[in-house]
């Protein structure tokens, strides 16, 4: 399994601690969206199953690496959900990992979106992480460290992947057939490359640029604001945090007071558009009429 360029070297490092006998059972992955985390949980997950790892990672060739290939290895447990994580998902994979492994040793439960459990299922995958049964590895993944219990993030060893230099970055989307990809447009995607490869490829999302078009020509009273917000209520997080970044922007251009007031408004709405169950259409059409009073 190839890994990220900008993830090597994190990589090296946890697979160097597995095959020392000296990696934590609880491994949390934190960082931006679009960054590589899962990849790079994955390719620790292969590694961890090989049947003969090397220096550098799953051979690829055994019969462990072959199953984990094809989606069906035995003892590898993956928890996702399109919604919160409740108690009985968690119970029950806990209950897999109880159980002997089928192959090789060890085995491993990855949750993609760790922040998603509830308060009922962190507490009961708390007692594994406290008591973990022998050769048993947790990867938990987040981009929201906030949404994680104290008690759970005091029980994993923490990594942070952090978003890599612009330049590697850029090279590594062209390499990937992104053209006509600038700086500019990578900060506008937080600096992450995947976040920025999956947007350019989503016909149905809204792009940066189409943003940037739209936002003025509503601040110029060509764009009627409802429109806007019923366009882009899909993508709402995204919408709030590139209004807080272009008035930021603005403001370190021009000093100017209705810039920053636009700034700190973005900055007070944004934790409103993460909340479950918010009208975000409703919530778009007001941070454009605060933007256009400001």
């Amino acid at each position: 399994m190839l890994v990220l360029p900008w993830l090597q070297t994190q990589f090296s490092q946890l697979v160097a601690r597995f095959n020392h006998h000296s990696l934590h059972h609880g491994i949390l992955l934190s960082g931006p969206q679009g960054v590589g985390k899962q990849q790079l949980a994955e390719a620790l997950m292969q590694s961890i199953l090989c049947l003969q790892p090397t220096s550098e990672g799953a051979c690829e060739t055994c019969q462990s690496c072959k199953l984990v290939a094809a989606g069906n290895h035995p003892d590898r447990y993956v928890l996702e959900s399109d919604k919160q994580l409740g108690v009985d998902a968690i119970r029950n994979s806990i209950q897999k990992l109880n159980t002997t492994a089928q192959i090789g040793r060890h085995k491993v439960l990855l949750i993609p979106i760790a922040d998603k459990m509830t308060e009922a299922a962190a507490n009961a995958l708390l007692k594994t992480l406290e008591e973990p049964t022998d050769n048993t590895y947790l990867l938990l993944i987040t981009h929201r460290l906030t949404g994680l219990l104290p008690t759970i993030l005091s029980r994993c060893e923490k990594h942070v992947v952090a978003t890599p230099p612009p330049t590697q970055s850029l090279q590594w989307l062209v390499e990937q057939g992104v053209d006509d990809v600038d700086e500019a447009l990578l900060k506008a995607y937080g600096n992450a490359p995947l976040r920025l490869m999956a947007a350019l490829r989503d016909e149905k999302s809204i792009t940066y640029r189409e943003f940037i078009d739209g936002l003025q020509a509503m601040l110029a009273n060509n764009q009627d604001i409802t429109q806007a917000a019923t366009k882009w209520q899909e993508q709402a997080e995204q919408v709030v945090y590139w209004c807080q970044q272009y008035f930021h922007d603005q403001y370190c251009q021009s000093q100017r007071n209705e810039d920053l007031t636009r700034y700190q408004q973005c900055i007070e709405l944004a934790a409103r558009v993460r909340h479950p169950g918010v009208n975000k259409m409703l919530l778009l059409c007001q941070i454009f009429s605060q933007l256009k009073r400001a």
